[in-house]
């Protein structure tokens, strides 16, 4: 018996971002709020001390995919990164329907843009923030007049403009 999913279980796409979150359970409504994610499922659990945490939920973003997150549980070495370091090491891309509401609404929750929405050489509306959690996060609308060959073709011009040289 073939399987047209390729092993991933109906509603996934083959990369599924796991975060480890301080604040899961705000950061569940943070991204229900500004990106429009549904919450597929989600455990609860309380530490000896008595503190409850997310042991791990799972957001559906629609076309984008999914997300898993949770609380730090250093006993698995899962641990949430700083929001006040300087930087970030990743940063998750979505596209999405609007991209200035997105923003507009991140804003209004806590989120700091990074970079403004504008247009970008690619093709794609564009903006990145950083949520109340550390994460950035870069959205984009992709204007469906430019193709993905076009597109391509754009950035590479952008980047040699950029760095010079050649792009492999």
């Amino acid at each position: 018996m073939s399987n047209s999913n390729a092993g991933r279980p109906p509603g996934y796409t083959a990369l599924t971002p796991y975060l480890v979150v301080d604040g899961a359970d705000a950061a569940i409504a943070f991204y229900q709020q500004v990106f429009g994610a549904t919450l597929v499922n989600r455990l609860d659990g309380v530490t000896p001390d008595g503190t409850p945490y997310v042991g791990q939920a799972e957001l559906d973003f629609g076309g984008s995919g999914r997300l898993q997150l949770s609380d730090p549980q250093p006993g698995f070495g899962l641990v949430a990164p700083d929001p006040a370091a300087e930087g970030v090491s990743q940063s998750i891309v979505v596209y999405v329907d609007d991209v200035d509401a997105v923003v507009a609404r991140a804003l209004e929750r806590g989120a700091e843009v990074k970079e403004q929405p504008s247009d970008f050489v690619s093709g794609d509306r564009f903006a990145a923030f950083v949520d109340p959690f550390g994460r950035r996060w870069s959205v984009m609308t992709r204007d469906p007049a430019v193709s993905p060959e076009e597109s391509w073709r754009r950035v590479e011009d952008w980047w040699r403009s950029m760095i010079g040289g050649t792009v492999s």
